[in-house]
């Protein structure tokens, strides 16, 4: 984490969030969030990073009821939008953690998947407790780089 972490609150997205979560997407040249991705559901949890009246960063959950070929049922942590300016200032990570202990309040274990060559993301999901289990072209619908690059999915337990 930088020097010039910055202190920002971390709450549950809002519908009315969606254009700021946009902007942080369209910042991002990240594919825009909907409102069904955002709406409240009693299964995942969708959280945003706010500093001085700015949404910063914005962060979701899935839940998988069933295996999917090599992916395990359960809380899985999913996308996870950080503004340009804001990144590598303890944003994304105080993102997962409040979304880890969302999902340690219901679960023992989390999932998490990775392109391969996506190393910010990997260094920071294995710095609060995230290990390798395997390799896979496609995991649960998603591949990497039009399938060029592998993805890796991870696991961590409370």
């Amino acid at each position: 984490m930088s020097q010039y972490a910055i202190a920002m609150q971390i709450r549950e997205c809002t519908l009315d969030d969606l254009v700021k979560v946009n902007a942080v997407c369209d910042a991002s040249e990240r594919t825009r969030w909907t409102r069904e991705m955002i709406a409240p559901r009693s299964d995942r949890i969708v959280l945003v990073a706010v500093t001085r009246g700015t949404l910063i960063g914005v962060a979701k959950t899935h839940f998988h009821v069933n295996r999917e070929g090599s992916s395990p049922a359960g809380h899985y942590l999913g996308g996870l939008v950080v503004g340009p300016e804001f990144r590598r200032r303890g944003v994304g990570s105080a993102l997962t953690r409040a979304r880890l202990e969302w999902i340690w309040s219901r679960a023992s274990t989390a999932h998490y998947f990775a392109n391969e060559h996506n190393t910010a993301s990997i260094r920071m999901h294995e710095a609060l407790g995230f290990q390798a289990v395997g390799r896979f072209q496609e995991i649960r619908g998603v591949t990497a780089d039009d399938g060029r690059s592998e993805l890796i999915l991870f696991e961590a337990s409370r």
